[in-house]
C-alpha cells in the first residue's frame, strides 16, 4: 500500500515539475516574438507581416487539430460573436504591434504588452458594467501601472513624433488584447457554448481575413523572393509556430492545470526575457525610465491579478 502511495506522489512530483518546464517554455515563446517582430517589420510592411503570423498559425492549427482528431470546424449561431473577439484579440493587436515595432524597441513593445490585465479590469467596469473584480488593492494597482506607462510615454514626447507614434500603436495593442479578452469572457463563454479548438480557429479565421482586407488596401505587397529568404521565414515560422499555435495551446493546457490567475503570472517574466534578448542579440540598454515604468507596471499587474 504505502508502495503505491509513494509512486503516486513520485507522479504528481513529475507532473507538477513538468507544469513549471511548460512555463518556463511559454515565456521564451512570447518573450522571443518581439525580437522577431522586429526582424520582419525591417524588411516588409507590418500588417502583411501581422497577416503571415496568423496565417501561418491558422495553417498549423488545423495540422494539430486534425492529428488530434479534435473538431475545429464547427458552426455556432453566434459565430459572429467569434469573429468579433478574434479581430480583436488578433488582427488589431498583432497590426498595432507590427506597425509600432517599426519606431519602438522590442524591450519597450514587451513592457506595454504587460498592461493587458490592467486595461480588462478598467474597460471591464466602463463597458460591461462589470465591477466585482474591483477592490481596493486592485485600484492600487491599477493607478500605479498606469503611472508606470506615463512614466515610459512621457520620453517619448521630447524623443520625436515617431517614437510617440510607436508607444501609442502599442499601447493601443495592449487595450485591444483586453476587449477582445472581456468580448470571449461576456460573449462567447457566456452566451453560446463552443469548444476550445472552434473557438480558437474561427478567431484565426477573422484575424487572417481583416489583416489581409487591411493589407490588400493600406500597403503594397512585397516580392515573394523577400518573404522566402531564409531569414525572413525562420522569423515568420517562429511567430507563427512557436509563439502562436504552440504557445496557445501550452497556455490553455496550464490554465487548465493550474487555473488562469496563475497562468497570467507569465506576463510577469515576459517583459524581463525580452530586455535580455535585446541586451544579447541587439545590444540595446534601457533606459532608466523604462526599466522604472517597468518596475511600475509589473508591480500594478501582481496587484490587480492578487488572489489569497
Amino acid at each position: 500500500m504505502s508502495q503505491r502511495v509513494d509512486s503516486q506522489r513520485i507522479a504528481i512530483n513529475n507532473t507538477s515539475r513538468l507544469d513549471f518546464v511548460w512555463f518556463g517554455v511559454l515565456a521564451l515563446m512570447w518573450s522571443g516574438s518581439f525580437i522577431n517582430i522586429k526582424v520582419v517589420v525591417g524588411a516588409m510592411p507590418p500588417v502583411f507581416c501581422a497577416m503571415m503570423r496568423v496565417l501561418i498559425s491558422l495553417l498549423g492549427l488545423a495540422v494539430i487539430f486534425s492529428l488530434k482528431r479534435k473538431r475545429f470546424l464547427g458552426y455556432s449561431e453566434g459565430m459572429w460573436r467569434i469573429w468579433v473577439a478574434g479581430i480583436f484579440t488578433q488582427a488589431l493587436p498583432f497590426g498595432l504591434l507590427f506597425y509600432g515595432e517599426r519606431f519602438v524597441e522590442p524591450a519597450l513593445a514587451s513592457i506595454i504588452n504587460s498592461t493587458v490585465s490592467l486595461w480588462a479590469l478598467l474597460l471591464g467596469a466602463c463597458i460591461f458594467r462589470d465591477t466585482t473584480q474591483w477592490t481596493l488593492l486592485k485600484i492600487g494597482g491599477l493607478l500605479l501601472g498606469f503611472l508606470g506607462i506615463v512614466i515610459i510615454f512621457l520620453p517619448s514626447i521630447t524623443q520625436g513624433e515617431s517614437d510617440v507614434v510607436g508607444v501609442t500603436a502599442i499601447m493601443g495593442m495592449a487595450i485591444s488584447y483586453a476587449v477582445g479578452s472581456l468580448i470571449t469572457q461576456h460573449m462567447i463563454y457566456s452566451k453560446i457554448r463552443v469548444s476550445f479548438e472552434t473557438n480558437l480557429f474561427q478567431q484565426h479565421v477573422a484575424s487572417v481575413l481583416t489583416l489581409m482586407v487591411a493589407s490588400l488596401a493600406l500597403e503594397s505587397w512585397p516580392a515573394v523572393s523577400v518573404v522566402l529568404e531564409t531569414k525572413m521565414m525562420l522569423a515568420f515560422l517562429y511567430l507563427g509556430l512557436v509563439a502562436t499555435s504552440f504557445a496557445w495551446i501550452i497556455y490553455f493546457y496550464l490554465i487548465r492545470e493550474w487555473g488562469a490567475v496563475r497562468t497570467a503570472s507569465v506576463m510577469y517574466i515576459v517583459p524581463v526575457l525580452a530586455i535580455v534578448w535585446d541586451l544579447l542579440f541587439l545590444h540595446i540598454v534601457p533606459v532608466a525610465s523604462e526599466l522604472i515604468g517597468a518596475a511600475a507596471i509589473l508591480s500594478g499587474v501582481v496587484l490587480v491579478q492578487w488572489r489569497r
